[in-house]
């Protein structure tokens, strides 16, 4: 997706990295090998995301309807931070007893 959207290596690079921030662990079977084969970001926590400010990005890919014949559109993009602020609140209100 980086080349289909004017993006380079180091972009995917970047992003990649930046998710290690804000993810709870990484995956055992899924790994990079550009990384030392480190797993790949697993597990969004809300926790982090509101601390540091990081939202996760989201790609998205668009397959044309008759198959064969390829991805016809594609983007990145970051939800709100609100999702996450409102979804840290619901967490502490459920779990911790907290309003």
């Amino acid at each position: 997706i980086v080349t289909f959207i004017s993006g380079t290596p180091q972009d995917a690079m970047n992003a990649t990295l930046e998710m290690y921030e804000i993810t709870a662990t990484e995956h055992t079977a899924f790994t990079i090998p550009s990384l030392g084969f480190r797993g790949t970001p697993t597990g969004v926590d809300i926790r982090k995301v509101v601390e540091l400010g990081i939202t996760p990005r989201i790609n998205t890919g668009i397959a044309h309807k008759e198959a064969g014949v390829g991805q016809v559109g594609a983007g990145l993009t970051r939800p709100p931070m609100s999702v996450f602020e409102d979804a840290l609140v619901a967490f502490a209100e459920r779990y911790l007893g907290e309003a």
